[in-house]
Parts: C-alpha cells; sequence; structure tokens
C-alpha cells in the first residue's frame, strides 16, 4: 500500500472511532429513560435473605443497556491506556494515553509517532498544546471533549444503540477485570464495536474495532489508580494552573 494511501486509511480509521464518541452527546435524555438494576457483586455469593441489598441481574442482549446504565465513573482518579490503529497486512500505529482526572478537570497526554499532544479540559473550555510549547490554544468545549482527548469511544454508545444491533452481551473476565461486555453492530456493515467495561470502576478497561475477522482499532487500560493525589498534573505549559484549581487547593 502506498504512503498516501495508507495515511488515508489511518486517518479514516480515526475518524470512524472518533465519530463514535460523538453519539453520547443524546446520553442524557436516553438514560432518564431506563430502569435503573443494581449491579451484583461478582466476586460475592449473592445472600439468600429476603431483605438482600442488589439484585443479581443477568447480563443479556436485553437487559445491558439497563445495566450499564447504572454505572458511573469515578470523579477522582488516573489511568494509562494502549490505543492501537491496524491496517494493511503488517501495519499499525500505537498511541500511549495518560489521563487524568478530578473534580470535573480532565488532563490528557497521547504520545505517538509525530509527538505529545496535552489537553486540558474544564469549565467548559479546552486548551491545547504540545511538548516544547509555552502558550497554548483554548477554544469552547462540550460535554464531549474529554472523551475525545482521549481518542477512545465511550461505552455510553451502548446506550444509543439500536437493541437489535446488540448481538452479545455477557459478565466476563479479562486480565483479572471483571467485566461487562457487549458487541454492537455498525449498521448494516460487517463492522462490530466490541466493549469490556470494569465492574469495580464503571470505566471502559478494554475495546476493539472489526471489520470481518480483521480488528482495525483497540485500546487496552494498562493502569489504574485513585484517587488523584496530586493536581500539579494540570499545571499549563508556562508553569501555571487554571485559577480554580488552586483556589481548590491544588498544585
Amino acid at each position: 500500500m502506498g504512503e498516501n494511501n495508507r495515511r488515508v486509511l489511518v486517518a479514516a480509521i480515526a475518524v470512524t472511532v472518533l465519530a463514535a464518541v460523538f453519539v453520547s452527546f443524546g446520553l442524557p435524555a436516553l438514560t432518564s429513560r431506563i430502569p435503573q438494576v443494581t449491579l451484583a457483586d461478582l466476586d460475592q455469593p449473592a445472600p439468600q435473605e429476603p431483605d438482600q441489598q442488589f439484585l443479581p441481574v443477568e447480563v443479556t442482549p436485553d437487559t445491558v443497556q439497563s445495566v450499564i446504565a447504572t454505572l458511573s465513573r469515578p470523579e477522582s482518579y488516573s489511568r494509562s491506556m494502549t490505543v492501537t490503529l491496524f491496517w494493511g497486512e503488517n501495519g499499525r500505529g500505537d498511541q500511549q494515553v495518560q489521563m487524568w482526572a478530578d473534580d470535573g478537570w480532565v488532563k490528557t497526554t497521547v504520545t505517538s509517532g509525530s509527538g505529545v499532544q496535552h489537553r486540558l479540559v474544564g469549565e467548559g473550555k479546552l486548551r491545547l498544546w504540545y511538548d516544547g510549547d509555552t502558550t497554548w490554544k483554548e477554544v469552547p468545549a462540550d460535554s464531549r471533549a474529554a472523551d475525545l482527548a482521549q481518542h477512545i469511544p465511550t461505552y455510553e454508545d451502548v446506550l444509543t444503540a439500536d437493541k437489535g444491533a446488540i448481538t452479545e452481551a455477557s459478565y466476563v473476565t479479562r486480565g483479572e477485570k471483571s467485566c461487562i461486555y457487549v458487541e454492537v453492530r455498525q449498521g448494516e456493515t460487517d463492522a462490530v464495536d466490541r466493549y469490556w467495561i470494569e465492574t469495580a470502576t464503571g470505566l471502559l478497561a478494554f475495546c476493539e474495532t472489526a471489520e470481518g475477522d480483521k480488528t482495525v482499532y483497540s485500546m487496552e487500560e494498562t493502569a489504574y489508580s485513585a484517587p488523584l493525589e496530586e493536581t500539579a498534573v494540570f499545571t499549563l505549559p508556562d508553569g501555571t494552573m487554571p485559577s480554580s484549581i488552586q483556589e481548590e487547593g491544588g498544585g
């Protein structure tokens, strides 16, 4: 495959992955219509007393949206991920993603062959810069900005999917993580999105997109820690940080 064609293919895949995140824009309205279900602790047997505090739910294509609707992300945590795009027979591009979240602020660092990009999202603004910069670009940010900065889809996309597009769903264990697994078909194509959502954290631990028998995109969480103990990571390239973080006692 020629270099130009390869670049076009990689860009197309990246656009497809990131476009999935935009679906979450309609999430609040949909979530309010989905009945709430309490997740069972997968590591403990269900209590036999009549006054048990949770309702064990079997995860199936019919119930998975209701189960996912009960999950929530931590307010304060950090994690690392590897995002990979595949093309041709052996072509691939890896990105190392680190992110930190605390009290509504999200900082993301993406390292790839083209350099290191930083994004800081909070209070309705996105600040963008690269390694070596002393200034940054600042633009308005909507509710999707923090997810887009991580170069990963959000599992809440499943809530907006047509139930008929959900082909598989179950509880599984992957890499010692207890997860809700769900597979969603992309329209009338042979492409599918697969999500592994860790029940302990409420975060997407693994995901991939496949076209036929070929994987074209994947993400794997490689490290996780909570809560976030140091807000100095939210520093801007000139050595300062947004005033509201300083007022909260960070840095």
